[in-house]
């Protein structure tokens, strides 16, 4: 069970009925309090994939994750610790995003015609519920009384929420979306108007409207969801600005926004929240996978004093530090970067014995910051640093940072970190660097497009020197090739940011088509002829002797645009002619034929 804690401050105001046009939330009765969340990260044996999307009282789950096969998504209960997981034949999609108190688990699934249908489950039966007239039906809720809350679709294509059997529409909406109710009869969710913005809406119990938005980002905001309402009138919501992550946020009795992150993670969606404030939800992480979290709020006695202090002087170059006091808000390597002003942090990963490598301009925030812990950090010019906080929790960190900087003659540490340029989603693909002049290889996984490999030598020797080589490529998450060789020369600049910054592109799609050469070479009796093709088209290999003659031909058919280069890939071929016949040892030729393109090679057999 992974655990780290949040702190902010919190308006907590008693919720109590209004009518007519008074305002929503009473403020006849209210409690400042400090509020710490602990995160808990909630993961099943063998499960890479949970999306934990409700909760209910009685501490039972539900959600999303991968059916077996990895092809399909289904849903999930999660009740007393054990996994039940529902589907239907030939749907394109199923998802469960409400539970309640009675253990109805509500969703929705989209059939083979792309057209949306409700479900519910109850007592472990599923039932198609599809709401009256509309064309399509999706549920994201359902109350306590079994009151169910969702969008519907009608023959125009137009979108509607729902409550009951009742449809419904915010004011001047182009779009109206709609996700949970409280036990008051509040109900919360998003809309669309006429310019194409989003905005989140609490509809009253007598029918009105409130609508809210989160300051400075209308002008920029691909999109707004709201999750959930408990009954302190505790909203959870998530936006997305145009070239930014998806983010979460609380927003708050009185009007206030707080961000919600699970610490480290790459994106962090809260879908549910109860009575008490526990919030559900799931994360993804920086291994690629997703992983299902709860959120706990603790009571203020429990925050400990913040009132240390501890000064350290860092000289330029490579540093190996670790953070003496544990801060306020859970650390990442973000915030330390912008702390340092550092152009790179690394964490050696003790359970893979691997380093993780980290840039400024990552997608997210990084690994979180840990005491007991070194990071190796590169900075351009020398800094005094003033870390606040209060003894770490767990093990006490090493109490002077060691230091070696980088210079013309080499670096003790190294990243190579940038973007994968590609028409689809790359993440969890592997990307390896390889020093030709050394032979050591780095490796780490794409999310967002962003990947950032590193290597170290914690002796602090040189590993990397002005004028390396290093070869880069990429593999997809089946370990297939995925792009041709790059190769990037280590300049004095990028050894004094101890980062090379690159840009990978054409992955998945090969620029040029290539015959490559054949493995082993020389052979005997069996080899592999790799090849990219950058267009999809019917593919022959032919083979010839020394003489000319064409003893064979592997007829490999309609082939798509990619790179065959592993085995399981490559053209096979046994050393046998068309006749089956095992050939003689000596020099033969292969020639790549397509429509279009026409290459050929030698290669040797020996005996």
């Amino acid at each position: 069970m992974k655990t780290a804690v949040l702190r902010f401050t919190l308006l907590i105001v008693i919720f109590t009925l209004v009518a007519g046009n008074l305002p929503l939330w009473s403020l006849s009765e209210r409690l400042e309090a400090t509020v710490d969340y602990i995160f808990e990260t909630i993961e099943v044996p063998s499960v890479d994939f949970l999306e934990l999307t409700s909760s209910n009282d009685l501490g039972h789950y539900a959600g999303n994750t991968l059916s077996p096969d990895g092809e399909n998504m289904v849903g999930f209960t999660l009740i007393d610790g054990m996994l039940s997981t529902y589907s239907i034949p030939d749907s394109l999609t199923f998802g469960f995003y409400g539970l309640n108190n009675a253990g109805q688990v509500v969703g929705f699934y989209q059939d083979a015609n792309e057209i949306s249908h409700g479900v519910i489950v109850q007592d472990g039966e599923l039932t198609q519920f599809d709401f009256p007239g509309a064309a399509e039906t999706e549920i994201f809720g359902v109350s306590e009384s079994g009151l169910l809350i969702g969008d519907i679709f009608d023959a125009d294509g137009a979108i509607h929420g729902f409550v009951g059997n009742e449809q419904f529409d915010v004011p001047g909406a182009t779009i109206t979306y709609a996700d949970d109710m409280n036990a008051a009869g509040f109900l919360v969710g998003s809309y669309v108007d006429a310019d194409g913005v989003y905005h989140g809406y609490i509809r009253h119990p007598n029918g009105g409207f409130t609508t809210f938005d989160y300051p400075g980002m209308l002008s920029n905001l691909e999109y707004l969801f709201v999750n959930a309402i408990n009954d302190a009138g505790i909203i959870v919501f998530r936006a997305k600005a145009f070239g930014s992550l998806e983010r979460t946020y609380i927003r708050l009795p009185n009007g206030a926004l707080k961000e919600l992150k699970f610490p480290g993670s790459v994106t962090t969606v809260a879908r549910d929240i109860d009575r008490t404030g526990q919030i559900v939800g799931y994360y993804d992480a920086l291994d690629g996978r997703r992983y299902g979290f709860i959120a706990k709020p603790l009571p203020s006695e429990t925050v400990e004093d913040l009132s240390a202090v501890y000064s350290v002087s860092l000289p330029r170059g490579l540093n190996m530090i670790s953070v003496p006091l544990q801060p306020e808000a859970p650390m990442t390597a973000r915030s330390l970067s912008e702390m340092l002003g550092a152009t790179t942090v690394i964490m050696l990963d003790e359970v893979r014995q691997e380093f993780v490598g980290w840039t400024p301009d990552a997608p997210d925030y990084g690994f979180p910051i840990e005491g007991g812990k070194g990071y190796i950090v590169n900075l351009l010019e020398p800094q005094q640093v003033t870390f606040a906080g209060t003894t770490w929790t767990n093990q006490p960190p090493a109490a002077a940072p060691a230091s070696g900087a980088a210079s013309n003659e080499g670096a003790w540490a190294f990243v190579v970190s940038g973007r994968l340029e590609s028409e689809w989603s790359l993440n969890g693909y592997l990307v390896t660097a390889q020093n030709l002049r050394t032979g050591a290889t780095m490796t780490g996984r794409v999310h967002d497009g962003y990947f950032a490999v590193a290597t170290a030598d914690l002796s602090r020797r040189s590993i990397v020197q002005v004028g390396d080589t290093l070869e880069v490529t990429v593999t997809d998450t089946t370990g297939e090739i995925a792009s041709a060789q790059f190769s990037f020369t280590v300049t004095p600049d990028t050894l004094a940011n101890a980062v090379l910054p690159v840009t990978l592109d054409g992955i998945g799609t090969p620029n040029k088509t290539l015959l490559l050469q054949n493995y082993p070479n020389p052979f005997n009796p069996e080899t592999w002829i790799p090849y990219h093709l950058s267009d999809a088209a019917p593919v022959t290999l032919l083979i010839y002797d020394a003489t000319g003659q064409r003893i064979r031909t592997l007829s490999l058919g309609l082939q798509a645009a990619g790179f065959y280069q592993n085995r399981s890939r490559a053209a096979y071929w046994d050393g046998r002619n068309d006749l089956g016949e095992q050939v003689s040892n000596g020099v033969y030729f292969y020639q790549l034929s397509t429509p279009s393109e026409h290459q050929m090679k030698r290669m040797v057999i020996t005996k």
